[in-house]
């Protein structure tokens, strides 16, 4: 499969990262993207997601084929650093692969892949996946198939050219179908906001009841 010609047909960077895509409203952006050339709009459909909205996929011709991220994933990401990228996936056909992978490259044209298992069960079934933005958490060099530095990847974050998720689950069979939803690189603002607000008013409430405990 050549991983390096996957890579070179993802849009470039142009904007910091939104970091979430749920596709309830329309496909965000994303793309169809194959290793012999092709890209394209994905498919949308406002419903059939996990739930909501999702977009899809047929394999576009003989090569392998994936989702490339829109610009608002794309740029200086070096916060998404310990963090997990997780996506739901579905496959309309039984895979007969066990794994696949997600693609990054940076600016320098350095392209890492970190590998995912495919899913274990056909749509209407989805399947979530996580892969965590650590060099240490199973990365590779598409250029010789080594773990990156920590600079490396470092370097990849800040600068991030581009992401796909690939979706060619079953080998040869250009019938292959694969669905997309909820790509998430960090939590929303808004959401941590009131995480870390939560956890906040939580301690102080613990606080002020130890001070006024009996016997205090």
């Amino acid at each position: 499969m050549a991983l390096p010609l996957l890579l070179a047909w993802l849009p470039a960077a142009h904007a910091d990262p939104v970091a979430s895509s749920t596709f309830d409203t329309g496909d965000d952006g994303w793309e169809v993207v194959s290793t012999i050339g092709y890209e394209g709009p994905a498919n949308w459909s406002a419903t059939g997601g996990h739930p909501g909205g999702l977009i899809w996929a047929q394999d576009p011709d003989t090569g392998a084929f994936g989702f490339a991220a829109p610009a608002t994933f794309l740029g200086n990401i070096s916060a998404a650093y310990g963090h997990d990228l997780t996506f739901d996936i579905a496959a309309y056909q039984m895979p007969d692969q066990p794994t696949s992978w997600v693609g990054m490259r940076g600016t320098n044209g350095l392209e890492l892949i970190c590998f995912y298992d495919t899913p274990t069960s056909v749509y209407p079934n989805w399947h979530g996946r996580a892969v965590t933005m650590t060099e240490d958490a199973g990365w590779i060099r598409v250029s010789d198939g080594l773990p990156p530095t920590s600079a490396e990847f470092a370097s990849v974050l800040a600068s991030l050219d581009g992401l796909v998720i690939l979706a060619e689950f079953v080998d040869g069979l250009q019938t292959d179908v694969s669905g997309l939803d909820n790509v998430i690189l960090l939590p929303e603002p808004a959401t941590s906001g009131l995480v870390l607000a939560a956890a906040g008013a939580a301690l102080l409430g613990r606080a002020r009841r130890q001070r006024t405990a009996p016997g205090d």
